[in-house]
C-alpha cells in the first residue's frame, strides 16, 4: 500500500461502484505532491491495473455502521464508504474519456498523483513557435479549478471557438461576466494577436460594451465597435437593410397571420422587387400585375370616387410605359386613361374604354413569373407602398374581402414605420448585400450589437436577419471558412426558439446555422437562462457547454437529457454552485471541470441594483 492508497473496491454493480477507506486513515494524507484530503466529493481518484490507469471521481460519501462491544460508534474516521463515478483512463501517458472496462473488486483506490491529474486535464501544448522568439496560442486560460486550486482550466481554441457552444445559470449566475473574461483573455496576446477573430455580440441587455471599450488601450492591434439604434453617428448607427427582410421576418414584425397576411407580404416583396428594379426592362409581368389589380379596383363594389383615389394612387407608383395616367387608350376619342376613369355626378366617365383597354395586358400565363430572388434595393416607404399595391392585386386575383384581412397589418406596418424600428429599417448606402456585410463586419475583432431597446418581435428580427445575412456571406466567400465569425446570442431563448412552424422559406435560420455553419466557420454561441426553452437542435449540435447555477427543474431535467457529457451527480451539483463557477465540459476540454472564472476586467454592465444605497438617500 503507497501513501496514496486511501482504500478499496468492495461493490460493483447496479448501484454503482463502492470503494471502503482504510478506517487507519484520517481526513488528510501527505504525499510527495502535498497534503491531499481523503473521501473529498468532487475530488479524482486513480485505480492501478495493468496497462491503465483508471480515473473515477468521487461522488458522494458515507458512513458504514458498524457494531462495537454492543455499542454504535459514529466516528469521523472510520468505517466511510466512497462511491465512485468512471471518468475515463491513462494507457501511454494519454487521457480517454469513458472506460473499455469496469475494474476489478478488491483493487486498490488511490488519491491521483500530480502526473496523472496532469495528463487527465491538460489538453495538449499552450502554445506553437510560428517564428523566432513568437509563438501561437492554441490553448486559452479560462480560470481556476475549484477543486484543485492550482490548476489553471484551459480550452483548446480550435475545438472550443471553431464549434458551437453553449453558456447556461441562472439569472445573476455569471453568465456575461463568463463570456466576457473569455473574450478578454482572447486578446490579451500582444505578439501574434487574435486579429482575425469576429466576435459579433447580439447585446439583448446593453452590457457588453462597457467591458470591451478600451480594449484597444490595452492591446492596439485590437478593436471594439457598437451599433446602437440611437448612434450620432452613421458608422455607429444599427441599420438593417429593410429590403433584405424576408416574408417570414416581415411576418414577425407584423404578427402577421399565415392564411391571409402572410401571402400579401410575401407578394409585396414580390412586387417590390419588380417594380423597383432599375434594370428589369420586361414590361410584360409588370403590366400584368398593374393591368390585373387596376380592373379589381374597377370591378369592385367600392363607391366610384373611392375607385377613382385607388387607381390614381397606384399608378402614381408603380406606373409603366404602357400603362400610366397619361396614356392614351383610345385614338378615335383622343382619350386618356386618366379621363377614362374621371368621375362626373358620381359615376366614371369611360369605365368600359379603360377595362377594354387594361384586360389586353392581362395574361394568365405570366403569374409564374411573377415571383423573383433577384436583389433590389427599396426604402421602408416603398415597401409601404408596395403592401398597399399587394393587397389590391390579391383581392382582384381571389378575395374582395382580402383589404378587411390585411386592415390590422398595414396598421402594424404605420406603427413600424413611425416607431424606434423605422430607425432600423432603412434603404442604407450600400448597393449590395455584401457591401453592407462588408461594412458591418469591419476591421473590427468585436462587435457589439445592442438591441436593449428593441422590443421582442424588432429583436428577433435583427437577430434572425444579421444571422442569415453573415451565413449567406460566408457562403459566397471564395475560400471556405478564411474568415470564421463567432455569432454570439445574449437571451438566446429569446430567438432560438424551439419553433414548429418555418414559414415560407421552409426552416429556422438558427437551426441552419446550427446544422451547417461550422463548415463555413460561421460558428453560434447561445446564452441563456431558460435552456429548456430553446430549440433542440441547435442545443444538440453544440459540442461544448459552460454551465452556471441552475435551479428550475424543468431546465434541469432539459439539461441533463440533451447535454452529452453530463451525469446524475452533475446536474444536482449545478443546483449549489457558487456565482462565477461553472461546470465547463465538451470536445474544448478532456473532462467536465468546476471552474471558477474571473470577474471580468473591465466588467460588465451588469451588476444588481444597489437597493440600500438607493432606498436610504439624505
Amino acid at each position: 500500500m503507497s501513501s496514496r492508497t486511501i482504500g478499496k473496491i468492495v461493490s460493483i454493480g447496479t448501484n454503482g461502484i463502492v470503494a471502503e477507506v482504510y478506517d487507519s486513515l484520517g481526513s488528510y494524507v501527505n504525499t510527495v505532491d502535498g497534503i491531499r484530503f481523503v473521501g473529498e466529493v468532487g475530488s479524482y481518484v486513480s485505480i492501478y491495473e495493468i496497462g491503465r490507469t483508471i480515473i473515477a471521481e468521487i461522488e458522494s460519501v458515507a458512513e458504514k455502521s458498524s457494531i462495537v462491544n454492543g455499542n454504535n460508534l459514529n466516528k469521523a474516521n472510520s468505517n466511510r464508504q466512497i462511491f465512485l463515478n468512471l471518468i475515463g483512463e491513462i494507457i501511454d501517458n494519454k487521457f480517454f474519456f469513458g472506460v473499455s472496462k469496469m475494474p476489478l473488486i478488491f483493487s486498490e483506490v488511490n488519491i491521483i498523483s500530480e502526473k496523472d491529474l496532469m495528463i487527465m486535464l491538460e489538453v495538449g501544448n499552450e502554445e506553437e513557435e510560428v517564428e523566432e522568439g513568437k509563438t501561437r496560442a492554441l490553448l486559452l486560460p479560462i480560470g481556476e479549478s475549484v477543486i484543485f486550486s492550482d490548476y489553471t482550466v484551459k480550452i483548446n481554441i480550435d475545438k472550443f471557438f471553431g464549434f458551437h457552444f453553449a453558456v447556461f445559470g441562472n439569472t445573476g449566475a455569471g453568465k456575461s461576466n463568463t463570456i466576457a473574461r473569455i473574450l478578454q483573455n482572447i486578446f490579451l496576446k500582444t505578439d501574434y494577436s487574435a486579429k482575425g477573430a469576429k466576435f459579433i455580440i447580439i447585446d439583448s441587455n446593453g452590457e457588453y460594451h462597457k467591458a470591451f471599450e478600451n480594449i484597444n488601450g490595452i492591446n492596439n492591434q485590437i478593436k471594439e465597435t457598437v451599433f446602437v439604434v440611437d448612434s450620432d453617428t452613421n458608422d455607429g448607427k444599427l441599420e438593417i437593410p429593410v429590403w433584405a427582410l424576408s416574408a417570414d421576418d416581415w411576418a414577425i414584425l407584423l404578427h402577421a397571420s399565415e392564411k391571409t397576411q402572410l401571402p400579401v407580404i410575401k407578394r409585396a416583396i414580390d412586387i417590390a422587387r419588380i417594380f423597383y428594379d432599375e434594370d428589369n426592362t420586361d414590361n410584360a409581368i409588370k403590366n400584368h400585375i398593374l393591368a390585373s389589380t387596376l380592373l379589381g379596383i374597377i370591378n369592385s363594389s367600392d363607391s366610384s370616387p373611392s375607385k377613382y383615389d385607388k387607381l390614381v394612387a397606384i399608378m402614381t407608383h408603380f406606373a409603366t410605359e404602357e400603362i400610366n395616367i397619361n396614356v392614351v387608350i383610345s385614338e378615335d376619342k383622343q382619350l386618356t386613361l386618366k379621363q377614362a376613369i374621371a368621375i362626373t355626378y358620381g359615376n366614371m366617365n369611360n369605365e368600359e374604354d379603360a377595362i377594354n383597354f387594361l384586360t389586353e395586358f392581362v395574361d394568365q400565363e405570366l403569374i409564374g413569373r411573377v415571383s423573383t430572388d433577384k436583389e433590389v434595393i427599396y426604402d421602408l416607404a416603398e415597401f409601404s407602398q408596395a403592401v398597399e399595391f399587394a393587397t389590391l392585386y390579391e383581392g382582384s386575383v381571389s378575395s374582395q374581402r382580402i383589404q378587411e384581412y390585411t386592415a390590422t397589418l398595414t396598421t402594424r406596418l404605420q406603427a413600424v414605420k413611425d416607431g424606434i424600428q423605422g430607425k432600423i429599417l432603412s434603404k442604407t448606402n450600400y448597393s449590395s448585400l455584401d457591401e453592407y456585410v462588408d461594412h458591418f463586419v469591419g476591421n473590427w475583432q468585436i462587435i457589439d450589437v445592442d438591441i436593449s431597446s428593441l422590443d421582442d418581435s424588432s429583436a428577433e428580427v435583427v437577430a434572425k436577419v444579421l444571422a442569415k445575412l453573415l451565413l449567406d456571406y460566408v457562403k459566397r466567400r471564395e475560400h471556405k471558412a478564411d474568415m470564421p465569425i463567432n455569432f454570439i446570442i445574449e437571451e438566446a431563448h429569446r430567438f432560438v426558439k424551439e419553433d414548429s412552424y418555418y414559414g415560407v422559406v421552409g426552416y429556422n435560420i438558427f437551426e441552419r446555422i446550427a446544422k451547417e455553419g461550422r463548415k463555413y466557420g460561421f460558428l453560434l454561441g447561445i446564452s441563456s437562462q431558460r435552456p429548456s426553452e430553446l430549440s433542440k437542435t441547435v442545443v444538440s449540435q453544440c459540442s461544448n457547454f459552460i454551465i452556471h447555477r441552475v435551479q428550475n427543474p424543468d431546465d434541469l431535467k432539459y439539461i441533463s437529457s440533451m447535454v452529452p457529457y453530463i451525469n446524475n451527480n452533475m446536474i444536482e451539483r449545478l443546483t449549489y454552485l457558487q456565482t462565477g463557477n461553472a461546470l465547463v465540459f465538451g470536445t474544448a476540454i478532456n473532462i467536465p471541470t468546476l471552474t471558477k472564472f474571473e470577474q471580468a476586467n473591465p466588467s460588465t454592465d451588469s451588476e444588481n441594483a444597489k437597493i440600500t444605497e438607493k432606498w436610504y438617500i439624505q
